[in-house]
């Protein structure tokens, strides 16, 4: 480990040494050879999905060929150690959801923090997570699943997808209301929880409307309520957490987006911002998050979305404390 903070510092340091002189002829120049995306998860997920529809969109609008390449693991660790071994050049550009950032840094130890290592420049798409139930779950709403829990202690089980996360914050917030009588079932992935909560192993999962949309249209699984402020655009019949006076559920919506190191010069960095935002602004590229279920991201500048960033960690930490969690970071 020690071997690779060294090259990691050595990397930052020979990225900084790029002339000012050169920056501004190098970002009008990019890019002139293929673009590779470092992408924070296996194929077939939502980041997966992501990258593949924004890659074929840069395709177009550069003229450039665009390369996915999978990097799953290590709570993304994996995805980001690439992207920090690569020349800071513009052609290597990370995609992974907004929870490296705000959620997993919180409870697993890097020896980095990533908030000051990677600049977030863009965000490909929206991710809005919902409270599913079973369907032979004997609850509809909020306050019935609460009545169901303090009724039935130890009878009811939420799955959580990895200590840290959204799902597994909101997870707490749930065993917490239900004076601590809804279990956590730790789950490594959606696939896995999902499965489980078809087969009523798990009675409840906080997932991401674009897993469980099909399901729940199909009557497989039950929507309870929407993690937003408002309702999601592909559940429109699934209230809100807000709506069903449970505002301490509500959080900020995440997204998956695009980063790059911090270290790379202002010009090339401002260049990729701009093509990032004119590629997810293009009306076949929202066509195209549509199709396969994906939530359009938030209009907005790049600091209005740090900010979104900032107010989740913030309030993540203020869950940890209030909640008294115990991370445990790896």
């Amino acid at each position: 480990m020690k071997l690779l903070s060294r090259t990691l510092c050595t990397v930052a340091i020979a990225a900084v040494s790029i002339s000012a002189a050169e920056l501004p002829a190098h970002a009008q120049k990019w890019p002139d050879k293929p673009i590779h995306l470092i992408v924070a998860a296996p194929p077939g997920g939502i980041s997966d999905g992501v990258a593949r529809l924004l890659g074929e969109q840069l395709r177009i609008n550069l003229g450039q060929p665009v390369v996915v390449d999978n990097r799953p693991g290590g709570s993304a660790g994996v995805a980001e150690r690439a992207l920090m071994l690569a020349p800071v050049d513009g052609y290597s550009l990370m995609v992974a959801p907004s929870s490296i950032i705000t959620d997993i840094p919180l409870s697993v130890k890097k020896p980095y923090d990533p908030a000051k290592t990677f600049t977030y420049v863009g965000a490909a798409a929206g991710m809005v997570h919902v409270l599913v139930a079973n369907n032979q779950f004997p609850a509809n709403t909020m306050k019935e699943v609460l009545d169901v829990a303090k009724r039935n202690p130890t009878a009811v089980t939420v799955a959580s997808l990895s200590t840290g996360t959204r799902s597994d914050f909101l997870s707490e917030i749930l065993k917490d209301k239900s004076g601590g009588t809804v279990a956590i079932s730790p789950y490594k992935g959606s696939a896995p929880a999902i499965t489980d909560l078809l087969g009523n192993h798990v009675q409840l999962a906080f997932e991401v409307v674009t897993n469980v949309s099909a399901q729940i249209k199909a009557g497989k699984l039950k929507g309870i309520a929407v993690v937003s402020s408002t309702r999601s655009q592909y559940l429109p019949n699934v209230p809100s957490f807000a709506e069903q006076g449970l505002p301490d559920f509500v959080m900020p919506d995440a997204s998956v987006g695009v980063f790059i190191m911090n270290t790379m010069p202002k010009p090339l960095s401002d260049r990729i911002q701009q093509e990032i935002a004119r590629a997810v602004s293009s009306p076949k590229y929202l066509e195209a998050l549509a199709a396969q279920g994906f939530d359009v991201p938030k209009n907005g500048s790049v600091e209005q979305l740090l900010t979104t960033l900032n107010q989740t960690t913030d309030r993540n930490r203020r869950i940890i404390d209030t909640l008294k969690l115990k991370l445990n970071p790896d």
